[in-house]
């Protein structure tokens, strides 16, 4: 079953993937600048979506006027190797693309409690809604670190509407690996967007959307509130 706002599109392989999803992204963002004369881009972490990064890097496009930031983030400092800001800076933030404006998600505050007012803060001054939200997913169906366990997915559901940006502590999170302190969007933060594109390698992530989109319990698929909703459109770029 595929829920009306969410289309798939299935390409023939990764150089197809990573090309059709800069176009994609390419012109989303073109269309905000025109209709709005700025756009904000929030982006993954991960390896996954780095060839198609490179590739919207090169584009002509007013990039002092997009605002780019993470949909999340580990409480490490900017050079750590595990920052997403570091992958971003080597992937995204180069050729055409080095004059976009950047809102690091990390800040000086001593722990991602402590930066949550400030990074929500410095969110709140994108366009918005965000023109586009690009998300990765994992295995268990968690997207930015809204991990399947209750603690957090209960904070995320119940944050206020306006609220864009939390602090997460995923211990316990075998995903989460050594750093479960992070920064994340809510889940309002997430759907907060006129696209929500979601970019997947091989059947077994597509197996795991399959089954999102039949259970609504976020405990059980975070990504199922993305899924079910029809607020914001979603597509899913997909190859095996």
């Amino acid at each position: 079953m595929t829920q009306e706002n969410v289309k798939i599109f299935k390409h023939k392989n990764k150089t197809e993937l990573f090309s059709e999803t800069a176009n994609r992204c390419l012109e989303q963002l073109t269309q905000s600048l025109a209709e709005n004369g700025k756009a904000s881009f929030i982006i993954p972490g991960g390896t996954t979506p780095g060839p198609a990064f490179e590739q919207l890097s090169k584009a002509n496009l007013a990039w002092e006027n997009i605002t780019i930031a993470q949909s999340d983030e580990r409480w490490v400092a900017a050079e750590h190797p595990q920052s997403n800001q570091r992958l971003t800076e080597q992937t995204l933030l180069i050729n055409q693309a080095k004059h976009a404006n950047y809102i690091a998600m990390k800040n000086q505050q001593a722990s991602a409690k402590l930066g949550e007012a400030q990074c929500d803060s410095e969110y709140q001054t994108m366009q918005n809604p965000f023109s586009l939200t690009m998300l990765g997913m994992g295995l268990d169906g968690h997207i930015a670190s809204l991990f399947p366990n209750k603690k957090i997915i209960d904070s995320a559901l119940i944050q206020n509407k306006d609220k864009l940006c939390m602090a997460i502590d995923a211990t316990g999170c075998e995903v989460a690996g050594d750093y479960p302190e992070r920064m994340s969007l809510t889940f309002s933060g997430i759907l907060n967007s006129e696209l929500i594109l979601i970019l997947m390698i091989g059947n077994a992530k597509f197996e795991v959307i399959n089954q999102a989109l039949n259970n609504t319990d976020p405990l059980k698929f975070p990504i199922s509130v993305l899924l079910n909703q029809t607020e914001t459109p979603v597509e899913i770029h997909r190859c095996e």
